[in-house]
């Protein structure tokens, strides 16, 4: 595969001293796929807009008690000294009348579901985590106002038993961890829990453990383990002249529905009486934003603005439920049947691992199935309910892709065989074989015949050289001491296509300076967004990406989820479409002015001319200019017609999984003290198409650290008798830094195999996940021992060395 660097050489980059970036040369396109000057340069100079950046005139500030306790109810609240105090305007307690208005007599909360495990009441009385915000909102003239008010309020706490561990909590004679489900154990009950567990079956698994020539059974336990948003929940509303504006932080536009929703039945006004305002947000990791307790700050801010008559921010901070929370803890057992070549013929998963909401879904249900040749799967999940924060899908897709790395690579150590070759062995698509049966399937549907995970192994392997490097487990100690590990890892690349069938919108305006203004409600956050959507536009409408600028406060125009990994593929679709039909109209009302039919004309960087007679022409701006009240009405698209499948039924047609993503990692172990020396971890991913090099490239980097941070450095740590986090700060919460950087190599490979508008793959959270389990597969290779536990530290190393 050809490859191209992006930016400077190595030895010229004091900030990206390690880092290199390749992508396919392509010359097809003008814009589309080549580096070009940021849309969004607010985020780095600093200019970028926050919701806790907003003021209002006459704007106050509330904030709420939080629980010291792992599990305790409140038994009495004094506020009169808290109210005694200057600049103090309202408070509520947990008993307040407008907490249980008559449409949710059980408490706000209580109306969406209250046996969802994430969803939490405004205000209980009951708290069942520290950090839970609790009983007591202060609304005052400062923040700081309201932080002096609750350290005047006196509770007197009931505690009760705490259990934090998940396997304690489904013992018959665990504690109850949350008194207001009315349940008689912890186990999740929910539908399609109903049972007390999630089930699913592909195929036949007692069959397949039958033609396996060995079975091997391991487990796989994680800690608490997340990474961290860069900026606290926050929230502003105000009730005013029979409207409700709201300014929310939220990743996803649709996710608003919930807080939206209940916010306008607490002011009392219809939903189109409020008006919600999508600022910049500072990284929200996923599903998060879909989090019960996440409408609580938009909750209580409506209801003291309501009380208040003022406008009112709610101000959370990282002790909250929207900081180190912690996903994918949990264990997982794995029992697996293969042949002697390296061929899996049956997996079964059991695990108390979630990785949607309220264990809805369970880790191996989705991309084992979607991503392999594996006929015969069995994954069950019974998840309980404990004395910690909500958890989510922060980046649900390494719930998926642990159980995915994890029995490829166990297969080839037990058989002593390159866990490459096991890779490509089982590559596939539901139970299916990638050839000859997936080939056959991409040529109906009109994709090119490629080999998405050969191509990206081979991409892999050069960079990291691996035919030169690999070796038995155990085998290679080096002159310094140190034993060499080398691991790879691979999975599916999501999103294949557009996740569900609704239908997005943006629409596009014409300004008489000869600009564009594309105009689309979605949060930024940080992923190049108007960058690449501006790029798409202009390639298709032959304006200049200079002239083309986006603006995502349009609520009219509600655009995909802007998760990385899923937005852009509906979001290129909707901007291929805006651009095709500007050029459209443009010719048309050209055509008008030169007297020629539109398909005698083409517009190029801005300029439209007679394709026989080029030096005809005239300038956009101009053009705009003198037929203004032909561009005045906009244009509206919603790319239905340029996306061709939805991964969720209904859909024009099925959806297949052809992208696939690897990583390879080289590290030392010193065996005397554990460290591990992280020498080269190479990304590569099949994007199906690059669109913006830089945006690719962001998010094949950033990844990467992250994914070696929350294998390597990231746990929080709870007091066993407290039930109280102890490093609950980015201080003692170790997430890694520009100061432990390590070379890092980037690769973005297309075979145009993605359901989007130029065959596109998402990116988002694929690196992050893939490369969170890979440093398992290195350190076995160095050491010849695995460690079953996450994160990998120094101290599990010794000990599965025998020297602690």
């Amino acid at each position: 595969m050809e490859t191209r660097r992006i930016g400077k050489p190595l030895k010229d980059n004091p900030y990206f001293t390690f880092m290199t970036w390749g992508f396919p040369e392509d010359e097809e396109f003008r814009i589309i796929g080549k580096p070009v000057p940021p849309k969004d340069y607010a985020k780095v100079t600093g200019e970028a807009v926050y919701v806790r950046d907003v003021k209002l005139p006459g704007m106050l500030y509330a904030k709420w008690l939080t629980s010291p306790y792992a599990h305790a109810r409140v038994k009495s609240v004094d506020i009169s000294e808290a109210k005694k105090l200057p600049g103090v305007i309202d408070i509520l307690v947990y008993n307040d009348p407008d907490l249980y208005p008559p449409s949710h007599p059980q408490g706000l909360g209580a109306g969406w579901n209250i046996k969802i495990p994430d969803w939490a009441f405004v205000l209980p009385s009951e708290a069942v985590y520290e950090g839970q915000p609790v009983a007591v909102a202060v609304c005052a003239d400062s923040p700081e106002t309201c932080d002096e008010a609750l350290k005047r309020v006196k509770i007197e706490w009931e505690e009760l038993p705490f259990v934090l561990d998940r396997d304690e909590a489904l013992k018959p004679d665990a504690p109850i961890t949350q008194y207001f489900r009315g349940q008689n154990d912890n186990v999740v009950r929910e539908l399609p829990m109903s049972e007390g567990k999630t089930v699913f079956v592909e195929g036949d698994i007692e069959a397949g453990f039958k033609e396996a020539d060995r079975i091997i059974e391991f487990e796989i336990k994680c800690g608490v383990n997340v990474t961290a948003g860069v900026e606290a929940y926050a929230s502003i509303a105000w009730l005013h002249d029979d409207h409700l504006d709201l300014w929310i932080r939220n990743q996803l536009p649709q996710g608003m529905g919930l807080p939206v929703r209940f916010a306008a039945e607490v002011a009392g006004v219809p939903l189109n009486r409020v008006r919600v305002y999508q600022r910049y947000s500072g990284a929200s990791f996923g599903g998060v934003t879909f989090l019960g307790t996440g409408a609580i700050p938009t909750i209580l801010a409506t209801l003291f603005s309501k009380r208040t008559g003022r406008p009112v921010k709610v101000l959370a901070d990282y002790t909250h439920f929207s900081s180190l929370t912690g996903e994918e803890e949990g264990r997982y057992t794995f029992k697996v049947g293969f042949k002697n070549d390296g061929t899996v013929t049956a997996i079964k998963i059991r695990s108390n691992v979630t990785h949607g909401y309220a264990g809805l879904t369970i880790p191996g249900s989705k991309k084992l199935p979607r991503a392999t040749a594996v006929k015969n799967i069995y994954c069950e999940s019974v998840y309980p309910y404990v004395n910690k924060a909500p958890t989510v899908c922060y980046k649900h897709g390494t719930a998926e892709t642990i159980p995915f790395i994890e029995v490829f690579n166990r297969v080839a150590a037990e058989l002593g065989i390159d866990p490459t070759e096991v890779a490509l062995k089982n590559d596939g698509c539901y139970g299916h074989p990638m050839h000859p049966d997936m080939d056959e399937i991409k040529k109906e549907q009109g994709f090119p015949v490629r080999d998405s995970l050969k191509e990206c192994i081979e991409a892999g392997k050069r960079a990291i050289g691996w035919d030169e490097k690999w070796h038995p487990p155990g085998a290679k100690r080096l002159p310094n001491g140190k034993y060499h590990g080398i691991g790879f890892a691979w999975t599916k690349e999501w999103r294949a296509g557009p996740e569900v069938p609704f239908r997005h919108y943006a629409y596009v305006f014409f300004k008489m300076d000869g600009s564009v203004v594309i105009k689309g409600q979605r949060s930024i956050v940080g992923v190049t967004e108007p960058t690449t959507y501006c790029q798409i536009f202009a390639e298709e409408s032959g304006l200049r990406y200079e002239d083309v600028n986006f603006d995502n406060q349009f609520l009219e125009g509600p655009m995909m989820t802007p998760g990385g990994s899923g937005g852009l593929a509906w979001n290129a679709a909707i901007m291929k479409e805006l651009g095709i039909k500007t050029r459209q109209k443009i010719l048309e009302v050209a055509a008008k002015h030169f007297g020629k039919k539109p398909e005698e004309l083409t517009v190029e960087d801005s300029v439209i001319y007679e394709k026989a007679n080029p030096q005809n022409r005239i300038l956009f701006r101009d053009l705009v200019r003198k037929y203004f009240r032909e561009f005045q009405d906009g244009i509206v698209g919603d790319g239905f017609q340029y996306v061709k499948g939805i991964e969720n039924p209904p859909s024009p047609r099925k959806v297949y999984f052809w992208g696939r993503q690897v990583a390879f990692l080289e590290v030392e172990v010193d065996p005397e003290t554990g460290d591990v020396d992280v020498k080269k971890l190479v990304i590569v991913n099949d994007v199906g198409r690059v669109i913006n090099p830089h945006g690719v490239a962001g998010q094949q980097y950033g990844g990467g650290f992250m994914g070696l941070g929350r294998a390597m450095t990231e746990e929080i740590i709870y007091d066993p008798l407290t039930g109280v986090k102890l490093n609950d700060d980015l201080v003692q919460y170790y997430v890694l830094s520009m100061g432990d950087i390590f070379p890092l190599d980037c690769i973005a490979v297309e075979t145009k195999l993605g359901y989007g508008a130029y065959g596109n793959l998402g990116i988002g959270e694929n690196p992050n996940c893939l490369v969170r389990g890979v440093l398992r597969a290195a350190i076995y290779n160095a050491i010849g021992k695995w460690i079953n536990e996450d994160p990998i530290t120094p101290d599990k190393i010794l000990k599965a060395l025998g020297k602690a």
